[in-house]
């Protein structure tokens, strides 16, 4: 959550546009479908790639405490640093891991990262600074996907509204290349180690490490409202030797509060580490519908070596265990659609920013004028403030007689979308839904209707208004049938 606990009524005096409110669907859909011919291996080859950014860098996740300047708004420029405190340090890695799969038709890549979002921006300029260096996966048919960790880098993205925040404070073209120039060498290396590989997906169940954080302020949900689905790729080699294992799960990557300024992947990188002394090879983290979905009481303590982490870790392990391999036979199709919901419709009142609430804001100036005049804002912000185009992406995955499908979110949809889009795509055919969220753009939060009207920071930061979910439900599931059985 780019804007994690913030005092959104930054918004009001940073913000005034005209309202205007339009969806405009842009029908930029490529579909491809090929099968493969009988008997032919499978290939996956996997790389990781330390991706952390120098010290002095902002951390991007957190716009208040010791993230920020001490007097914001006002600057203090540093090297890489405007509006947030630099960097102390680096308490572990934040890494970049590329899983590329090959059915001797077709070839698709997963590239992830560790940090808040990934922007269409970034993954445009990693993509061509792999394609330069011979990476052959069409862009259309490679998933970016951030982890979500609070404590990953910012000052990536250009996107006026996380600079100002200040969330991700003011872009530097320098660690953007940076960024991308590792993301890149990710992409080219798992494509060159391509090897005959055994492959197993399936799914399977945790629940203890993860709660809702609406709970108490939605009637909605409780602190057991989340997505218990743990989704996991087993690749090996052809002798059983693990190559990589990812794993999908929904958690924010909060573990790291905003007083941490220390580069982190946080409990899903260190659940990796877990994942990867455990099993072998290269473990690969991909956050799904984990907008309002936190750790659970406890899974954080006992930092950097948190509680939860080896649960986590012993859970991806018994389901990736499970699962049957195969060694040919992997039927691939694929579909993207680039859709642009036009210009946000973000609807603001003292009322839906918790303010003028209580004995401490009510007396202030901007509650006294509000009582006067009616202070409502449609702010109609356009692709300079927040990204507008979104690209998802649908994978078909047919494997051992099962029919699995991936499809992409750009942007933090909370759990309850999730179970909308599982819903939607069942009926399909599709054996099981995997949902990755946080991938190849940020386009803010996704509140579904419901929860809109409740309100929150997440429905704050859903800038499409009431439909913002559902506008992001049509598009995936638009996908979803491009590729159905």
């Amino acid at each position: 959550s780019p804007l994690h606990t913030m005092a959104p009524s930054f918004l009001l005096p940073l913000l005034l546009l005209p309202l205007t409110l339009t969806f405009v669907s842009a029908d930029l859909l490529h579909s491809f479908a090929q099968q493969p011919q009988e008997g032919t291996a499978i290939r996956a080859g996997v790389a990781k790639v330390d991706g952390t950014l120098p010290v002095g860098v902002p951390l991007a996740g957190y716009n208040h405490d010791a993230r920020r300047v001490p007097h914001w708004p006002l600057p203090q420029p540093r090297k890489y640093t405007t509006f947030m405190m630099p960097s102390v340090g680096v308490l572990d890695p934040t890494w970049n891991k590329a899983l590329v799969l090959d059915n001797g038709s077709e070839r698709i890549a997963i590239v992830t990262l560790d940090g808040v979002g990934s922007d269409g921006a970034l993954s445009e300029l990693a993509w061509k600074k792999a394609h330069q260096l011979g990476f052959t996966v069409p862009f259309e048919k490679t998933i970016f996907s951030a982890s979500h960790s609070h404590s990953g880098p910012g000052a990536i993205t250009k996107e006026r509204l996380w600079e100002l925040a200040p969330a991700t404070d003011l872009f530097v073209p320098e660690l953007q290349d940076q960024m991308a120039t590792t993301l890149a060498l990710a992409l080219t290396q798992a494509e060159a180690n391509l090897q005959p590989a055994a492959l197993g997906i399936g799914m399977s169940t945790l629940t203890g490490v993860t709660s809702n954080r609406r709970a108490g302020d939605s009637p909605y949900v409780h602190a057991d409202t989340i997505d218990p689905n743990l989704g996991v790729f087993r690749v090996d080699d052809l002798e059983g030797k693990p190559i990589a294992t990812l794993w999908n799960f929904a958690i924010h990557g909060v573990c790291y509060g905003p007083g941490n300024m220390k580069a982190s992947s946080d409990i899903m990188g260190k659940t990796c580490e877990h994942i990867e002394q455990l099993v072998g090879g290269v473990a690969i983290f991909v956050n799904s519908d984990a907008g309002d979905v936190s750790p659970g009481p406890g899974v954080c303590d006992n930092a950097p070596d948190f509680k939860g982490a080896p649960v986590i870790a012993e859970a991806v392990k018994k389901a990736r265990d499970a699962l049957t391999t195969h060694t040919n036979g992997l039927e691939v199709h694929t579909a993207s659609a680039v859709v642009d919901f036009g210009k946000t419709n973000l609807n603001l009142t003292t009322e839906r920013l918790g303010m003028c609430e209580n004995d401490k804001d009510k007396d202030s100036v901007i509650c006294q004028i509000c009582k006067v005049i009616p202070c409502k804002l449609n702010l109609h912000l356009g692709s300079d403030w927040v990204e507008t185009h979104g690209r998802y992406t649908a994978l078909r995955l047919r494997l051992g007689g099962e029919e699995n499908l991936v499809v992409t979110m750009p942007g933090e949809p909370l759990v309850e979308l999730g179970w909308e889009v599982r819903n939607d795509t069942q009926p399909m055919g599709f054996t099981r839904t995997f949902i990755f969220g946080y991938a190849n753009n940020h386009l803010g939060y996704f509140a579904t209707p419901r929860e809109y009207d409740v309100g929150g920071y997440e429905s704050q930061l859903s800038f499409w208004g009431y439909n913002t979910a559902e506008m992001v439900r049509a598009a995936v599931k638009k996908v979803a049938a491009q590729v159905k059985p």
